[in-house]
């Protein structure tokens, strides 16, 4: 009669396997090692994982499940664009972004590995799935932002989503690397300040606040080369106030003779 597969050992090989991967990286780390890890015998790893590989295989899809739940922002609706909507509105922005950074920082050491490709080319799809859901996640999110009027209309969602979630991606990378826990609330600000208000002070987007749809501003040498008189016409106009002196000393010294 076949053994069962025992669901709790399953549970434990998954957790040893997780550590001894992040560890020894997965071409390193054998079966042995996750066996003991779990205090289970090679042959009741088999029960649940046809390999190794498949072993890890099963940790990656069922993490990426967890970040996806993670990632996914329930609808915000604010009712009007008064100033209490808004600001709770980026409020729950806030608090979303830091819950995705809190897990990634949990999961720092799986998740490291899976960047850096320690899993091998096989898996790499699974990541760059994950990359393009958060991008469409965030354009739908940029569209609706834009449709109740919280968002400029002259820009394109496509392009502003492919840019935040790149931001996020970069500083998931750069938080993964850190040697000890930052200040993942503050970080998580800053975006969203830079993001919502840009780079430049309150006084200075006055001025620059452009549609991005319209034509760059022309060159101050372009304006000068377009507003100058040809150059004939600058020597025309140049030589009458030139000759001008030159008449009145010689009519003056006409009429003093």
């Amino acid at each position: 009669m076949p053994r069962l597969a025992d669901r709790r050992a399953r549970i434990e090989l998954l957790r040893a396997a997780e550590a001894a991967f992040t560890e020894r990286g997965l071409a390193a780390a054998r079966v042995e090692d996750i066996t003991e890890r779990a205090g289970v015998s090679k042959g009741a790893f088999y029960l649940h994982f046809q390999s190794k590989d498949d072993c890890f295989k099963q940790i990656v899809e069922t993490f990426i499940a967890r970040l996806a739940g993670c990632v996914e922002l329930p609808p915000i609706a604010v009712e009007g664009a008064d100033r209490v909507s808004v600001d709770e509105y980026f409020k729950r922005l806030l608090a979303h972004d830091v819950e995705v950074l809190e897990f990634c920082w949990q999961n720092r050491a799986l998740l490291k590995m899976m960047l850096a490709g320690g899993g091998g080319a096989p898996y790499a799809y699974l990541i760059d799935e994950f990359a393009q859901r958060v991008s469409r996640l965030v354009e739908t999110r940029v569209r609706y932002a834009i449709d109740i009027g919280l968002y400029r209309r002259d820009l394109d969602p496509s392009v502003l989503a492919a840019l935040i979630s790149g931001a996020f991606d970069r500083l998931v990378r750069k938080l993964i690397d850190a040697p000890s826990r930052p200040d993942i609330a503050a970080w998580c600000g800053q975006v969203l300040q830079l993001f919502l208000h840009g780079l430049l002070t309150p006084e200075a987007r006055a001025f620059a606040d452009l549609p991005v749809t319209e034509a760059p501003p022309r060159s101050a040498r372009q304006t000068a080369g377009a507003e100058a008189p040809p150059r004939s016409a600058r020597q025309t106009a140049g030589a009458a106030p030139a000759s001008a002196p030159g008449g009145e000393r010689r009519r003056a010294k006409a009429k003093a003779t």
